[in-house]
């Protein structure tokens, strides 16, 4: 789906078709045609827009984002986005983005899967009005990516915490698939804002013209906070891989008891079993022609239980 976006002050209006007031060209989720439409309307390389299908592309940048005089620029950037995974928990996984400038100085963001930033801009607005509608929506738009990233963090670091919490009592694998499930967001997480960085860090190199200084403190920021994130996913991954060995040594160690317990009282149990066993032959044995033979086997029987009881408590086996 195509949507068309033009600006008014800091909002964005949107429109019926393509103008030259419009600024900003939504596209989720293109079809073919759509596809087709895209690159022969805006001159565009056809890898500009089909990149986004494929959820395994990596970041990276084309062409000079502050001169089109030439060509189009494409900046593709990953963005998180929460799911399900096969074994019933959160998994974070990473999406490209498409931000495309036309040498008509028109903004194309292409994605493939609906996002929630893409439309808070849309909503609110550009914040910044100092600076050009394309550099302004870009910065922005990596600036609500790069949070995306800390914010889905903060969770993820919950999460461990919460699991540490039932190392205690953990004797079933489920734990140890929430804990395969943030592993893996944090693989991704940490591939994802490697790639992102090194992009943000060439458009925060360029500097061929004098006037392009102004998005520096704006690409500063943007690089603190995805510096942050991949500091954060290295640390988290770390802390995850040291939690998962943990976690598997003591729901080992709490099996091990469990078996431990059931086999010792299996021996307490198997004394009257015995006894009694003996007792059932068609043979003369002790207390067989008392009347209180019974009492006495039990007696018996009490005082072996709890010696044995006594002699596995003592071992450190019950």
């Amino acid at each position: 789906m195509i949507t068309y976006l033009k600006k008014e002050d800091r909002q964005f209006t949107t429109e019926k078709e393509d103008t030259e007031e419009v600024k900003w060209i939504v596209v989720d989720t293109p079809s073919h045609e759509e596809v087709d439409y895209l690159i022969s309307t805006y001159k565009l390389p056809s890898d500009y827009i089909t990149s986004v299908l494929d959820e395994h592309e990596k970041a990276r940048s084309e062409g000079n984002w502050h001169d089109i005089s030439e060509r189009s620029a494409l900046i593709l950037i990953q963005f998180p986005k929460a799911s399900v995974s096969p074994s019933g928990y959160m998994q974070l996984n990473t999406y490209p983005l498409s931000v495309v400038r036309t040498t008509d100085n028109k903004i194309i963001t292409i994605t493939d899967q609906k996002t929630d930033f893409i439309e808070k801009i849309r909503k609110e607005g550009l914040q910044d009005s100092k600076l050009s509608v394309h550099s302004a929506l870009l910065f922005q738009l990596l600036w609500e990516i790069s949070k995306s990233y800390n914010g889905f963090l903060s969770k993820i670091i919950t999460e461990i915490g919460h699991l540490e919490g039932e190392l205690k009592i953990a004797t079933e694998n489920s734990q140890l698939y929430q804990m395969m499930d943030i592993q893996k967001s944090l693989v991704y997480f940490e591939s994802a804002l490697s790639e992102n960085i090194n992009v943000v860090k060439r458009l925060y190199d360029d500097r061929e013209r004098p006037d392009t200084f102004d998005h520096l403190p704006h690409l500063h920021d943007i690089l603190v906070e995805m510096k942050q994130g991949l500091t954060t996913s290295q640390i988290q991954l770390k802390l995850v891989d040291q939690i998962s060995s943990t976690f598997s040594s003591i729901v080992s160690n709490n099996l091990n008891i469990v078996m431990k317990i059931l086999t010792s009282l299996t021996i307490v149990l198997t004394i009257p079993t015995i006894i009694g066993g003996i007792y059932g032959m068609n043979v003369k044995l002790p207390f067989a022609n008392r009347e209180d033979a019974f009492l006495w086997i039990f007696f018996i029987t009490s005082i072996l239980c709890a010696a044995v009881i006594y002699f596995l408590k003592k071992r450190n086996l019950l």
